[in-house]
């Protein structure tokens, strides 16, 4: 009996093997960076909530004041407290953050930034 050579061998079967768990490796590789970065830009969204609570707080603060701003006025996130404009500053690890609202006056309109100081996240200032 004669057998024929038109079907896969050991050989074919091992390198596509080895392809494809080489795929399965690359892939596993892009898909875990691409999750570490969605859970990165999760919690860059949590510090950025909690700055513009801050500086939501600091611009009712002004209104309510009538605090009239000429170049630039801080406002500290203790005195924001203090007065109850801000309950408080927790992060996504429930510890509290401290930090302060600097009001900018540029072409007769103020703008509030907030910036923050928590155990894992500092405020980047331009």
């Amino acid at each position: 009996m004669k057998l024929n050579k038109n079907g896969w061998g050991t050989l074919e079967m091992v390198l596509i093997s080895l392809i494809l768990l080489l795929a399965l490796i690359v892939s596993i590789f892009f898909i875990s960076k691409l999750y570490g970065s969605f859970a990165n830009s999760n919690s860059n969204r949590i510090y950025n909530d909690l700055e513009n609570k801050l500086a939501d707080a600091g611009r009712k603060y002004v209104e309510d004041k009538n605090i009239t701003v000429t170049t630039s006025y801080q406002i500290s996130y203790d005195l924001l407290k203090e007065n109850g404009y801000i309950n408080s500053l927790k992060d996504k690890d429930d510890s509290e953050c401290n930090g302060y609202v600097l009001v900018s006056r540029i072409n007769n309109i103020n703008y509030y930034n907030g910036f923050i100081t928590c155990n894992n996240y500092v405020t980047k200032i331009n």
